[in-house]
């Protein structure tokens, strides 16, 4: 395995490329800083975000299992749905070509740039979310080292669609790798935050909610230390800048589903795991919900079609009573969700982890194999 050791003193990185970049703050949203002097402490949670529990340290991981597939469906429909309604037009277009008025032929030459510019759009559009979802990593990993005091940071390294459509372009490959990129930090260079925005869900406005990591420069601030106040948060807000003391920024957990409690109580829960010996498990909590393995389980993770049809019924009837209603419509539509959920679980891989960094950490106790 190749390793880049490319270095910020904050962070190491240990597979692929990522380079360092100048955060700015105010791009954020709306952002508290969260420290052990100044925010309250309460209960700390993992919100059923840890995957994986070793004798010194714990993995955390994405567990939307139910959004794989979806994003699938609607590739499908631009692939199979706008993309030959595109190249039917260059078929016409050239076609017209042949008439013998030059309006026809005019006409022909606008029609034929119209579709043939819209057709390489649909099979981009189509194949980037496409792609995401499936032959992807099973999880976005983060790796809690309490005895090293390090973070270890999996995550795939996906473009912008905008990016992709470009690079597919110059490397004239619209199938060019998504590396993984696996990043060392330091704990003591994370500077947590509530990042909170306001987004449009439709037509109604809607708060969003995120555990948000600012990385520290610690070459940069190693002689300047700096405290953070409400009046210079106003400040930029109001005058955005880059701010060369942070070289990274990432969020944690769901921020559709996430709010201003349990964003405290997942900082609560880290900061107490890795400084105060905190129990890799609170009391009463359980670990993340494993992915489903089968067709049917995968059924049942995004519609009352497959193996929980009698939790859908008993926690969200109306939702079940609804479903069976439009069921021309919903019968269909999950069943194409559904397997692709079962699809792009069964394509997703593990990340090449370092194997002499897992071997410090022994053998897992939960799960156990």
């Amino acid at each position: 395995m190749t390793s880049n050791t490319a270095s910020t003193m904050a962070y190491r990185v240990l597979k692929g490329e990522y380079p360092p970049a100048m955060i700015d703050v105010s791009s954020l949203g709306i952002s508290t800083y969260l420290n052990k002097e100044t925010t309250a402490r309460q209960n700390g949670s993992t919100l059923s975000e840890v995957k994986t529990i070793y004798p010194a340290a714990i993995e955390l991981a994405s567990t939307t299992h139910y959004q794989r597939g979806l994003v699938t469906v609607f590739a499908m429909l631009i692939i199979f749905g706008f993309l030959p309604l595109m190249m039917y037009g260059v078929y016409l277009s050239t076609w017209l070509l042949n008439s013998d008025r030059v309006i026809y032929v005019l006409i022909s030459i606008i029609q034929f740039i119209f579709s043939s510019f819209f057709s390489f759009v649909a099979f981009h559009f189509g194949l980037y979310p496409l792609r995401a979802d499936m032959f992807s990593l099973k999880n976005d990993s983060l790796f809690f080292d309490r005895k090293k005091k390090k973070v270890y940071r999996v995550f795939r390294d996906l473009p912008g669609l905008i990016d992709y459509v470009r690079s597919s372009l110059k490397k004239r490959n619209p199938f060019y790798a998504w590396p993984t990129v696996i990043v060392e930090y330091d704990w003591d260079s994370f500077e947590f935050v509530h990042v909170s925005k306001v987004v449009m869900m439709g037509q109604l406005p809607s708060t969003t909610n995120a555990l948000g990591v600012l990385v520290k420069n610690t070459a940069e601030i190693l002689n300047k230390p700096k405290k953070f106040d409400l009046e210079q948060d106003l400040r930029l807000l109001l005058n955005p800048q880059p701010r060369p003391e942070y070289v990274d920024f990432f969020t944690m957990g769901n921020p559709l589903v996430m709010s201003e409690y349990s964003v405290q109580a997942l900082w609560a829960y880290l900061h107490a795991y890795m400084e105060e010996n905190g129990p890799a498990l609170p009391a009463g909590e359980s670990l993340a919900a494993a992915a489903p393995t089968t067709w049917w389980q995968s059924m049942g993770l995004v519609s009352p079609l497959g193996a929980s049809a009698n939790e859908w019924a008993k926690d969200r009837p109306i939702f079940f009573i609804f479903f069976l209603l439009i069921f021309p419509i919903s019968v269909p539509f999950s069943t194409l969700w559904g397997t692709f959920n079962w699809l792009s679980h069964k394509t997703a891989f593990e990340a090449p982890f370092p194997p002499e960094i897992r071997a410090e950490w022994g053998e897992p106790l939960l799960p156990k194999k």
